[in-house]
């Protein structure tokens, strides 16, 4: 389509124009930057490979798929080392893209599934038996319109409560939202850690808006990405010890160790269990364990320093503060930024880990602020709806969009201003876009 436009164009301008008097040309740029091009799609995959993924599982769908896809026309692997290998298995539906990965984690391998949100709806009850079993699965999980089939190739943010609150019962995982292709290139690294860390299931929650855009970057310095593997024993610390996968430590992770490992013997239901994973449903047994995997919220909470939890753009001081989530982000800090030049001071804190929630630091950024400005593609403002759950702030304002297109800067930009000079409404509903 983007083909077809230029060559319009052109031909219109070469028969109604003498381009015999059109002065301008364009010349080339010298740069000794090295640059990367590449959708939001591409970058997960790569981001994924660097972090030590080996095993990928899924079922098409829209917009994920792309990610699988790249994946399997690269499982060939050059390293430093030589060449590796990442196994991408297309399986018969979402229940087993879910279940072949968990059991991918348990004998040792980094593992992850990618699906949308029609797909993540069938992986529900396999997230919960993860979190039961303390697995530490990684789900790339791309948002599109919904619900239902609904719009399956157009934008949306309408599942961030889904993916919160997915599987029966109560139990620990980490949410992790990027906001642009650099950050889905290396927060696709990073969850691994943080999965295999805390022994959880991690959610690394996208958008359409940044699985098939397209952007130019400098390469990015693989240097910054470090593989932490968290509590794994092996034969030798076994040796002579009966081994408890699911033991009770005051941290709350116990020590992992692989299947097949010798003097390892362990067990995996669907069932509580006792610490060595045999099925008990023994009160004491059953609180103990309910709080062992519970507690591991308050060590993340603890250990994960704020800069990774979030973002701050713009004025730290000022009276009016944009919260968002996701790929809104390049629009409001253009917009943001084209204030600032007209002499308004506006401050946007983009929330980046959602689970666990860092409450403390947002309330302590929102408290006493006139106007906080809620902006998200969904109709109910889910995001601040997690904020007043957590700090009981409450937005003042919300710019909302729902149509199944990105955020523009135009009309962020014009409903904030709206917003500075008291013009607005409380809640504003953005329509541009084709």
């Amino acid at each position: 389509m983007n083909l077809t436009a230029v060559n319009v164009a052109y031909d219109y301008t070469e028969k109604n124009f003498n381009t015999a008097d059109f002065k301008h040309k364009l010349e080339k740029q010298p740069t000794n930057e090295p640059r990367i091009f590449l959708t939001g799609n591409q970058a997960v995959a790569m981001g994924k490979v660097l972090g030590g993924c080996r095993i990928q599982t899924y079922y098409p769908i829209t917009p994920a798929a792309d990610e699988s896809e790249y994946l399997e026309a690269h499982e060939i692997l050059k390293t430093r080392s030589g060449q590796e290998a990442i196994v991408v298995l297309q399986t018969e539906d979402e229940i087993a893209a879910i279940n072949c990965a968990s059991g991918a984690c348990l004998t040792g391998a980094r593992a992850a599934t990618s699906t949308s949100g029609p797909g993540f709806s069938l992986m529900a009850e396999g997230i919960g038996w993860a979190g039961n079993n303390e697995v530490p699965v990684v789900v790339t999980y791309y948002q599109r319109g919904g619900p239902s089939t609904g719009q399956p190739t157009r934008h949306s943010q309408q599942d961030l409560r889904f993916a919160m609150h997915a599987a029966h019962g109560e139990f620990a995982r980490i949410i992790l939202a990027s906001g642009d292709i650099a950050e889905c290139f290396f927060d696709a690294a990073e969850i691994f850690n943080l999965a295999e860390k805390y022994q959880m299931p991690a959610i690394h929650l996208l958008d359409k808006g940044m699985a098939n855009s397209s952007q130019t970057y400098p390469v990015f310095d693989y240097s910054k990405v470090k593989l932490d593997r968290g509590l794994i024993v092996g034969e030798k610390d076994l040796e002579g010890k009966t081994y408890k996968r699911f033991e009770f430590t005051e941290s709350g992770v116990s020590p992992r160790a692989f299947l097949g490992t010798k003097n390892a013997v362990q067990w995996y239901s669907g069932d509580e269990h006792n610490e060595m994973g045999n099925i008990n449903e023994e009160p004491s047994v059953r609180k103990n364990m309910m709080d062992k995997r519970l507690k591991k919220i308050e060590l993340i909470n603890k250990e994960v320093p704020a800069e990774f939890k979030f973002n701050f753009f713009g004025d730290r001081d000022s009276e009016n503060i944009v919260v968002s989530w996701g790929s809104p982000k390049g629009a409001i800090i253009e917009a943001i930024n084209q204030l600032k030049d007209e002499g308004y001071k506006v401050g946007f804190l983009q929330v980046r880990m959602v689970l666990p929630f860092p409450s403390a630091q947002i309330k302590e950024l929102l408290t006493g602020k006139k106007r906080i400005v809620d902006v998200e593609d969904n109709a109910t403002a889910q995001l601040a709806g997690v904020i007043a759950e957590n700090t009981t702030i409450k937005p003042t304002h919300y710019i909302l969009k729902y149509t199944g297109r990105p955020m523009m800067v135009t009309e962020v930009y014009d409903a904030l201003k709206d917003i500075m000079d008291n013009k607005a409404a409380e809640r504003q509903v953005l329509t541009l876009g084709a």
